[in-house]
């Protein structure tokens, strides 16, 4: 048997890519709220000099681990089942070899819109409080839903509830300075 000569370059770059290199990254588990609004999938985007990068596909297989190249800064945005998708993580860093737990119960609070006294509804529209309210120039949803009585996942802070009427009216402002804290559900029109 003989052996051909393998350059020595071609052996470290083998060596260095395996699994000593992989203990360089860290991986996003996902851990959902028991009780917690429905979730359909997190998206980690890397962040460098002002751009952004989608760190793979989104993680919508919440028993496995996503891993991440390096350690970071990531931004990380959750996306309920029917909502929009909101930015839960701005500037993560993940420690090399290390694994970084999301709990959605320390990071989102839910918003439950009652209708019982608001006008029949074509979209329910949660927004900052100086938000001028859809339709208007400026505005910024920050989520939505399209009937009553359906959670809206939001991170904590203070938001406005807009009815866009089923009958083509201009969207009102039914509720303004609701407060959201993480992991609580907060009624409003009860």
């Amino acid at each position: 048997m003989r052996f051909l000569p393998i350059p020595i370059v071609s052996v470290l770059w083998v060596l260095g890519t395996g699994p000593a290199c992989a203990a360089d990254d860290g991986a996003l588990k996902v851990t959902t709220q028991r009780g917690g609004p429905a979730v359909e999938s997190v998206a980690v985007f890397r962040t460098k000099d002002g751009k952004r990068d989608e760190v793979g596909p989104a993680l919508t297989d919440f028993a496995k681990a996503k891993p991440l190249p390096g350690t970071g800064p990531f931004e990380v945005w959750v996306k309920p089942k029917g909502g929009l998708a909101v930015k839960v993580h701005d500037k993560l860093v993940v420690p090399a070899g290390t694994a970084h737990e999301l709990k959605l119960g320390d990071v989102l609070g839910v918003v439950e819109v009652f209708g019982d006294t608001f006008p029949r509804a074509d979209k329910i529209v949660l927004t900052d409080t100086r938000d001028p309210g859809p339709g208007e120039k400026g505005h910024v949803a920050v989520q939505s839903a399209r009937d009553y009585r359906t959670e809206m996942a939001v991170p904590p802070g203070t938001y406005a509830v807009w009815v866009v009427p089923a009958n083509g009216a201009c969207a009102q402002k039914v509720e303004d300075n609701v407060r959201v804290q993480a992991g609580r559900s907060v009624k409003v029109g009860d």
